[in-house]
C-alpha cells in the first residue's frame, strides 16, 4: 500500500507532468515558427497554458507528504522552493499575455512574444522535473537494491516476522502498511507501537482472572438479550459478521447493558479514566467472517481483545505483525496501525473488547480528550 508501489506513483506523476511540459514547450515554439496571424487562437492557447501549469501547481502538494515519506526532506524541499514558483510564475505569465493581446490586439510582434514567453513558462518546470526525474531513478535503483538486499537475509531466517512485514509494506505487497495512521487527532508525545505487552497494564490480570465469570455473563445475554446485540457499524467495512454488544461508547456508558453484566461492568470500572473509552463491548466475529484492514484516527486509544470464546483458526494482524487468539490471554495493539481479524472457523468468535485511553495520557490531558469527545 506504501513504499514502492506509493514512489513509482510519484514517479509515473512526475514522468508525465514533463511529457506535458515538453509537449507544450513544442506546440508553442512551432507556433513562433509558423508566424501564426490570428489573435484570438493564440489567446486560447494562452488561457489553456496557465490552466495546465496551474492544476500542475496544485496538484503537488497532494504528493507532499509521500514524498517526504519516500523521497526525503531535500526533495519536499526543493519542490516547494522551485517547482511550486516555476508553476505558479508560469500561469500567471501566460495570463498576462492573454490579457495583453485581448486588450491591445495581436501584431505579428506581439504574437511571437506571448509564444515566447509560453515557451519559458513551461521551459523552467520542464528543467525541474528532469532533475527530479534524475534523483527519481537513482532513488528507485536504491530502493530496490536495498529491499533485494533485506528480502535475501529475511527470507531465510526464523523469526524474523517484523523485518518480514516491513518489508512486504514497503513492497506495497501486504494490504496493510506498517506505519501508524497520518490523518486525524495526533497526540504529540504518545508511545507508538503496533502490539504493546500486556502485563504492562496492572488492571489487566483482573480481566484473565476472571475469564469465565465475563464469559457466562455473554452466554447469559446472547442466550436472553439478544436484540442488544446489533451490527457493529463501521465505515468502509461491509457485511453483518461483526456484531457487538455495547457497555460504552464515545466516552457514554450504556447503564441498562452494563447493569446485566455485573462483572464485566465491576471490572471496565477499574481501567483508569472509565468510561472515558471510544468503545467497550462484547465482540462478536461470525464464522468465516473477515473484518478487512482499516486504521482508527486516533493514537490517543489503545485496545484490548480479551479472547472469550476461541473456536481456532483466527487472528488478529496489526502492522502485518499477526497473533492469534488464546482464551483468557489478554492482547493489546494501537489501533491507529492498520489491524484486520479474521475467523477461519465454523462458529463465531467472542472477545471483550476495550478502546481505552493511553497510559502515558495525564489527568489534565485525559480530562482535555474526555470533554473534546476524541
Amino acid at each position: 500500500m506504501d513504499g514502492l508501489r506509493a514512489f513509482k506513483r510519484i514517479f509515473a506523476f512526475l514522468l508525465a507532468q514533463a511529457g506535458l511540459l515538453l509537449a507544450g514547450m513544442i506546440f508553442h515554439a512551432l507556433e513562433i515558427v509558423r508566424h501564426a496571424p490570428a489573435s484570438l487562437p493564440v489567446i486560447t492557447e494562452m488561457l489553456f497554458g496557465a490552466l495546465t501549469l496551474m492544476i500542475l501547481r496544485l496538484a503537488w502538494p497532494m504528493a507532499s507528504s509521500s514524498i517526504e515519506l519516500f523521497w526525503g526532506t531535500s526533495v519536499k524541499l526543493l519542490v516547494k522552493r522551485w517547482m511550486h514558483p516555476s508553476l505558479t510564475i508560469g500561469a500567471i505569465a501566460c495570463l498576462v499575455c492573454a490579457a495583453v493581446l485581448a486588450i491591445g490586439g495581436g501584431s505579428e510582434v506581439a504574437l511571437a512574444v506571448a509564444q515566447t514567453i509560453a515557451v519559458g513558462a513551461f521551459l523552467v518546470p520542464f528543467a525541474i522535473s528532469c532533475a527530479l526525474l534524475i534523483s527519481a531513478i537513482r532513488r528507485l535503483r536504491a530502493y530496490r537494491n536495498g529491499i533485494g538486499m533485506m528480502t535475501a537475509n529475511a527470507g531465510s531466517a526464523a523469526g524474523l516476522q517484523r523485518a518480514k512485514a516491513s518489508i512486504s509494506s514497503e513492497l506495497g505487497e501486504s494490504e496493510t502498511t506498517v506505519r501508524p495512521n497520518p490523518q486525524g487527532f495526533t497526540f504529540a508525545g504518545l508511545t507508538s507501537k503496533p502490539w504493546h505487552d500486556a502485563a504492562d497494564f496492572d488492571w489487566v490480570a483482573g480481566f484473565e482472572n476472571s475469564v469465565d465469570a465475563i464469559t457466562e455473563e455473554f452466554e447469559r445475554v446472547n442466550a436472553r438479550y439478544r436484540e442488544g446485540i446489533r451490527k457493529y457499524k463501521y465505515a468502509g467495512l461491509d457485511g453483518g459478521h461483526w456484531k457487538s454488544f455495547q457497555f460504552v461508547t464515545r466516552h457514554r456508558e450504556l447503564t441498562e447493558n452494563a447493569e446485566l453484566c455485573p462483572i464485566t461492568t465491576s471490572l471496565l470500572k477499574t481501567i483508569p479514566h472509565y468510561p472515558s473509552f471510544r468503545d467497550a463491548m462484547f465482540s462478536i466475529l461470525d464464522g468465516g467472517g473477515v473484518i478487512r484492514p482499516h486504521r482508527d484516527v486516533s493514537n490517543v486509544f489503545l485496545t484490548m481483545h480479551l479472547p472469550l470464546i476461541v473456536p481456532g483458526n483466527g487472528f488478529m494482524e496489526v502492522a502485518g505483525l499477526r497473533k492469534e487468539w488464546r482464551k483468557g490471554e489478554a492482547m493489546i495493539f494501537d489501533s491507529s496501525y492498520h489491524h484486520q481479524a479474521q475467523n477461519n472457523a465454523d462458529s463465531p468468535r467472542v472477545v471483550l473488547l476495550v478502546d481505552f485511553l493511553h497510559p502515558e495520557l495525564t489527568e489534565k490531558e485525559a480530562a482535555w480528550v474526555t470533554a473534546s469527545r476524541l
